[in-house]
């Protein structure tokens, strides 16, 4: 515990970039390398996520990792304790990468040669220029994903009210970008929860 709780401070004052750890909480030292990386903040961890994962690493035949960023764009920061509360939900053999990094641009320059495991609604709103900082553009974006040799792997998911699928077709991307998409068919893999969801079924 106090080599993560040391990690923790090393990374928040930006010492380290990111640091691996599991379930125990064990600060592990392995190569990030050809990997599939599920980025979330799994609050809380369902078996879609597990499920979604293991097909992308299985079929691209890739180590797989998950990621938690402890600094979000849209949500609040993760404190500690919360962090703590969420890994715990992990089986004890899979990887937890831990990062300040919300950004994909970040996640590239920090694991080059990796597939971005993302739902639907995420990859919307990488499409979306109007999520980028004022200077970025998407052709900035791509070039770092081209640069890095990284891919986006996509998801569809269903709406919680309607069950309608939802999925990127890949007339959606404009056609410089397509070659960075490998769209997951629904015949290929579907799992209908969310975190929301999950969230309704445990109160």
């Amino acid at each position: 515990m106090k080599n993560f709780t040391d990690h923790i401070k090393s990374l928040s004052h930006d010492k380290i970039d990111y640091f691996l750890t599991n379930s125990k909480l064990d600060v592990l030292h392995e190569k990030i390398e050809n990997s599939s990386i599920l980025s979330g903040s799994f609050n809380p961890l369902h078996h879609g996520h597990t499920k979604l994962l293991d097909y992308c690493s299985n079929k691209f035949d890739r180590n797989k990792f998950y990621e938690i960023s402890i600094s979000n764009v849209d949500k609040p920061n993760i404190n500690i304790d919360d962090l703590i509360s969420r890994l715990e939900k992990f089986q004890k053999y899979e990887k937890i990468l831990i990062t300040k990094s919300s950004k994909f641009v970040e996640k590239a320059n920090l694991f080059p040669n990796s597939h971005f495991v993302i739902g639907y609604d995420t990859a919307i709103r990488v499409l979306d220029e109007s999520y980028l900082a004022p200077d970025d553009s998407l052709d900035d974006l791509f070039e770092i994903i081209e640069n890095k040799s990284c891919k986006f792997i996509v998801a569809g998911r269903a709406n919680i009210n309607t069950k309608k699928f939802n999925n990127l077709s890949i007339n959606d991307v404009i056609y410089k970008y397509r070659s960075f998409f490998h769209i997951i068919q629904e015949k290929d893999f579907r799992e209908d929860i969310s975190s929301t969801e999950k969230r309704r079924q445990d109160n």
